[in-house]
């Protein structure tokens, strides 16, 4: 047993969670500083970030092979078992053949689990050292890039269920954050990144997350307006099952008052922001709608907006549906009504 310590704490494997937001890239400036050399750099990827992040990959991965890290390998979730029409490959198209939303928009995480935790896990059981390591007892660390601050520490107490690692997962796995460890806010994140001689990278998410703020969606009006579009059609498509789900739950329970949708939209409900009844709460104000909130900030014209709703189908579809509208799937279908 004394061998088997020394053997894992001379060699027990390094994984990096790289979401290629400015968390994860100051992490890795900062191990290039100490010569911490990862075994993996893993981006799960849900194809349906924002176009900067994808842009900033050629320049991380150059960076890289610059430090002599090993390059940046990107792993997608595959569906296997489709319900309905047509298959979806991002969690874009998940959204619209399953005719909802994400489940960080209801409350929950499971988009994560899902569609960045689970393609990593299986990346990383095919990885030779780290199965070495599983195999002698040990466990692999896996490096979240959380950086120090009072939020973000709380969630790395919590175990960061929601991004890395499930609980059931944890007798392979040592969660390290390394940010926190040497004291690295967001501001020193982005000096070191700068330092390092790299630009600092947007935020990384979905261009439709419930957890966005009203600003970012102000910025996707000057670089990504076709995004707008997207998350109108997004919401137009779920709403009217949202609808349908509160009716059916208002009948059953015999309460008129009760008849109103699960979730007003990717925000979920409508937050009345600061001094809010005079006294200041910390919250920006927004509508539980991005639809909404686009409208009010004129974001895109209110015609468009309303032809977008309009031009939205709400049900399921078979494949014989989808295949009388003349498409060859969620990519050509949203093309054709956002142009």
């Amino acid at each position: 047993m004394k061998q088997l310590g020394l053997f894992h704490a001379t060699h027990q494997p390094l994984v990096v969670c790289c979401g290629v937001g400015v968390d994860s890239i100051a992490m890795l400036v900062g191990f290039a500083n100490r010569n911490i050399r990862p075994e993996l750099i893993i981006f799960a990827d849900v194809g349906s970030e924002r176009q900067s992040t994808y842009d900033y990959i050629p320049i991380l991965q150059e960076w890289l092979k610059l430090k002599n890290f090993s390059p940046l390998t990107i792993v997608k979730y595959h569906c296997k078992d489709f319900k309905h029409w047509p298959p979806y490959l991002s969690l874009e198209e998940n959204l619209l053949t399953n005719v909802t939303l994400p489940s960080i928009a209801y409350g929950s995480h499971t988009c994560s689990a899902k569609w960045k935790i689970a393609p990593i896990n299986l990346h990383c059981d095919t990885v030779p050292a780290l199965l070495d390591c599983w195999v002698h007892g040990g466990k692999v660390r896996k490096a979240i890039g959380f950086e120090d601050s009072k939020h973000e520490r709380k969630r790395a107490e919590k175990g960061c269920a929601t991004f890395a690692t499930q609980a059931d997962e944890l007798d392979k796995y040592e969660l390290w954050f390394p940010l926190q460890a040497w004291g690295w806010n967001r501001a020193r994140c982005e000096v070191e990144i700068l330092l390092a001689g790299l630009p600092c990278p947007t935020k990384s998410s979905c261009y439709f997350c419930t957890a966005m703020k009203p600003w970012e969606v102000d910025a996707l009006a000057v670089s990504e307006s076709d995004k707008l579009k997207r998350i109108v059609v997004i919401e137009a498509r779920a709403a009217k099952r949202h609808l349908d789900f509160a009716e059916v739950k208002a009948a059953g329970q015999g309460r008129e008052w009760d008849r109103k949708p699960i979730t007003e939209g990717l925000w979920r409900k409508r937050v009345k922001g600061r001094f809010a009844s005079g006294k200041p709460n910390g919250a920006l104000a927004k509508p539980g709608s991005m639809t909404e909130y686009i409208r009010e900030k004129n974001l895109l014209p209110a015609t468009e907006i309303d032809r977008l709703i309009a031009a939205t189908p709400t049900g399921t579809f078979t494949k014989d549906d989808f295949a009388r509208l003349g498409h060859n799937g969620w990519q050509d279908w949203l093309r054709s009504i956002t142009n």
